[in-house]
């Protein structure tokens, strides 16, 4: 997958993204909100392993968002396929918060899906994530429900 949003480009992680990866993911604040703890570089081999092994079947896959020209990666975008839903996810490196990236490059990746895709795609974010819910109302989705996920709120949202 390849998607240009103006100084954007989402696409597939390859290996030469690792230590961006890991300064996105192994920052306490990007897992602030979320149900995993900040990874470590012994972490990293793993992931970067799953990722390029990563295919269009794959159940949970995860994009690179890249600003140009450079090519840094800046940000990830996961879609998780379940039973009924695909849930989106996206992390970015703190650094670029607050630029307008994430809703730019998620609203692309969004609209490069396909329909079926869309009718079933669902957002959980953390209550106290203001940023993630603001993100979520810019990009389309409504609010569907609160639930508890391993003991922790989550408010889960669909789009459109």
């Amino acid at each position: 997958m390849k998607i240009i949003a103006g100084e954007l480009c989402v696409r597939d992680i390859n290996l030469d993204d690792a230590d961006s990866y890991l300064e996105i993911f192994g920052n306490p604040e990007v897992a602030r909100y979320d149900d995993f703890q900040p990874i470590t570089s012994d972490d990293l081999v793993a992931d970067m392993a799953r990722l390029i092994r990563q295919t269009d079947e794959s159940r949970i896959q995860e994009y690179g968002v890249y600003l140009q020209p450079d090519n840094k990666m800046i940000g990830v975008i996961t879609i998780e396929r379940k039973r009924l839903y695909y849930y989106l996810g996206y992390h970015f490196n703190p650094a670029f918060h607050g630029k307008g990236f994430a809703v730019r490059s998620v609203r692309a990746f969004v609209d490069a899906l396909d329909e079926d895709k869309k009718s079933r795609l669902r957002l959980v974010s953390d209550p106290e994530n203001k940023a993630s819910l603001a993100l979520a109302g810019k990009l389309g989705f409504k609010f569907l429900k609160r639930r508890k996920h391993k003991g922790a709120p989550e408010l889960v949202f669909v789009y459109r």
